[in-house]
């Protein structure tokens, strides 16, 4: 299986991998995943035209892929409810990343790297084997089956 390594800044948090969720488009999760406000293990995206690229599919357990965030503080308050439903990401890795999501990590205790050698919205597709560790700013994607 072909493996490629992006490389970066040091990150925030640790190591972790699981399946990516690449989403092509910045994220905002109270307006892009209707559903997670009220229930923080309904991780589903649900707004077909802000996030076309993951429209009806879910975070939870993923390493979410994605440019940058877009919109205010609120994210953070979802996405430590679906981290205490057991349904958050495992990681995240950005073009840039957004000061909110940044915070998330931090709130969460997940891995986040940005600011790669390559975009990780073009280099990672969804179903690829993502290892983030943001201590070394390395992030190892295992190409799934074509």
């Amino acid at each position: 299986m072909e493996k490629i390594i992006l490389k970066g800044h040091k990150g925030i948090g640790g190591v972790a991998e699981g399946e990516a969720l690449v989403c092509q488009e910045p994220i905002n999760l109270m307006a892009d995943t209707g559903n997670v406000w009220e229930n923080p293990k309904d991780t589903t995206f649900t707004n077909k035209v802000a996030t076309p690229s993951v429209y009806g599919k879910s975070f939870a357990g993923k390493v979410l892929v994605f440019p940058t965030g877009k919109g205010g503080i609120f994210s953070t308050n979802i996405m430590m409810d679906t981290a205490e439903a057991g349904s958050a990401p495992k990681a995240m890795v950005n073009v840039r990343a957004h000061q909110v999501f940044a915070s998330i990590a931090i709130a969460i205790n997940i891995p986040l790297v940005d600011r790669l050698d390559q975009n990780p919205c073009e280099v990672i597709e969804t179903g690829d084997w993502v290892k983030v560790d943001a201590q070394t700013g390395t992030v190892e994607v295992t190409k799934k089956k074509a």
